[in-house]
C-alpha cells in the first residue's frame, strides 16, 4: 500500500485553539458615516483560526481533531452541528455555558475589502491540564494558535517530552500561528518545528518584505546554528505577492502567489494557507518550498469561492505544479566563530521570561486590527 492510499489510517492533525462565530454581510458600498444602509446578503458561520484550519484540512482529506473550549449555549448549536457534519473530532473538547466570541464582517461587493468588528470578550481557553489527558500517540501534527502563552508553552513542552528519544518518524510535528501580540509569544518560536507569521505582524515589526521577516525572526532565536539542534522553519505569507520561507539551515525561498481569476470571498484565506501547508507537508510529505507553493495554491483557489466547501472539489494533483521559487542568501549564524560548548552554555541555560498577563486563561488582547480587521488580504 502506498502512502497516498493510506491517508485514512494516518495519525490525526490536532488543532488547538478557539472556535468563534462570524456574521458576514456584503454591501454595495461600505460607508460607516451614513445613518442607514442596506446589505446584499448575510450569513452566520463558524469561525476561529483553529476551527477554520480544521475545516480546510478535513475538506482536503486529512484526519482532524479540534481541541478547544466549545459552548453549550443552544443559540450556537450550529457550531456543534457543523463540526459533526464535517467529521471533525471534538471528543476531547471542554464545554462552557458562555457564548463564544464573535465578529461582524462587512465586505464590499465590488472590491471585496473587508472591515471586521471584533468582540474581544473574555472566553475560557484550553489548559495544559486538559491537554495532558490526551493520548499523544494518536497525533502526528499539532497546530497551535499563539494565544495564552503560558498554557501554550506548557502544552508544547508536553509534546517535546513525548518526542524525547523517539525516532524522527514517530515525533509529533509542532506548528504555531502568530497573528498578533508577537512580543508576548516570541519565546514560543524556538519550541516549534514550523512558525507561521502574518504580513500584518511582519509590517508592525518594521519588516517590509518576507525575506526581512524571516531574517528578523531568525535573529530573535536564542539557539545559534552551531549548537546543531533543531530550529523552526519560518513561513511568512505575503498577500498577493505569495509567501517567503526559511529552512532550519537558513536557506530562504520565495514562492509567488497563484493567480485567481476573480476574488469572491477573502474570509479565511490565510487559514486555508495554513491548512494547505500542513496537508502538503504532513499528508503528502512535501518539502518546505513545495508545501508553501501548495499552500499558495489552496489559498488562491479559496478566494474564488464563498466559504470553504470549494476545497472539497480542489483538484489536488492539478495544483501540485513545479515549484517556482526565488532563492535568497543563506542567513549566517549569530555565533559562527564561537566555541560550541560555550555557545550551548550561553544559550541553553537562559530562562524563559513571559510578559505580564492579567489572565493567562484568556485570549491575548489584539494590539491592533490583524488581517481579520481592516482588510483580509489574500494569503496574509
Amino acid at each position: 500500500m502506498s502512502q497516498w492510499c493510506a491517508i485514512s489510517v494516518m495519525k490525526a492533525v490536532l488543532c488547538v485553539g478557539c472556535t468563534e462565530v462570524d456574521y458576514v454581510t456584503t454591501m454595495d458600498k461600505v460607508d460607516f458615516q451614513c445613518d442607514r444602509c442596506s446589505t446584499q446578503n448575510g450569513n452566520l458561520q463558524r469561525s476561529g483560526r483553529s476551527s477554520n484550519v480544521s475545516t480546510a484540512l478535513r475538506l482536503l482529506g486529512a484526519n482532524v481533531e479540534l481541541f478547544g473550549v466549545l459552548t453549550r449555549n443552544p443559540t450556537y448549536r450550529m457550531i456543534l452541528d457543523d463540526l459533526e457534519q464535517r467529521g471533525i473530532d471534538i471528543s476531547h473538547c471542554t464545554f462552557t455555558d458562555q457564548s463564544p466570541p464573535f465578529s461582524t464582517i462587512v465586505q464590499d461587493r465590488w472590491t471585496r475589502r473587508c472591515t471586521v468588528v471584533y468582540c474581544d470578550k473574555p472566553f475560557p481557553y484550553v489548559t495544559a491540564a486538559d491537554f495532558r489527558k490526551l493520548d499523544l500517540d494518536q497525533y502526528g501534527w499539532v497546530n497551535f494558535e499563539a494565544r495564552s502563552p503560558r498554557e501554550t508553552c506548557d502544552m508544547i513542552r508536553l509534546i517535546l517530552d513525548h518526542n524525547n528519544g523517539r525516532d524522527e518518524r514517530d515525533r509529533i510535528v509542532v506548528s504555531l500561528q502568530i497573528f498578533n501580540a508577537f512580543a508576548q509569544v516570541a519565546h514560543l518560536v524556538a519550541m516549534c518545528d514550523y512558525v507561521f507569521v502574518t504580513k500584518y505582524i511582519a509590517e508592525s515589526r518594521g519588516w517590509k518584505t518576507p525575506l526581512e521577516a524571516c531574517e528578523g525572526i531568525n535573529q530573535l532565536l536564542r539557539m545559534p546554528r552551531d549548537i546543531r539542534i533543531r530550529r523552526p522553519c519560518i513561513i511568512v505569507p505575503w498577500s498577493s505577492l505569495g509567501a517567503g520561507c526559511m529552512t532550519t539551515e537558513g536557506q530562504y525561498f520565495e514562492l509567488p502567489a497563484h493567480k485567481t481569476k476573480k476574488i469572491i470571498d477573502r474570509v479565511g484565506d490565510s487559514d486555508c494557507f495554513t491548512a494547505g501547508f500542513i496537508y502538503a507537508a504532513f499528508v503528502r510529505q512535501r518539502r518546505l518550498a513545495e508545501a508553501v507553493d501548495f499552500a499558495n495554491a489552496v489559498a488562491s483557489y479559496k478566494l474564488g469561492y464563498v466559504g470553504f466547501d470549494c476545497l472539497g472539489h480542489l483538484p489536488i494533483e492539478a495544483v501540485q505544479l513545479p515549484v517556482r521559487m526565488k532563492c535568497g542568501s543563506e542567513v549566517s549564524s549569530d555565533d559562527e566563530d564561537g566555541d560550541q560548548q560555550n555557545s550551548c552554555r550561553k544559550h541553553l541555560l537562559r530562562p524563559i521570561d513571559f510578559l505580564p498577563d492579567k489572565d493567562p486563561m484568556a485570549p491575548i488582547k489584539q494590539e491592533a486590527p490583524s488581517e481579520t480587521s481592516v482588510e483580509l488580504e489574500a494569503s496574509s
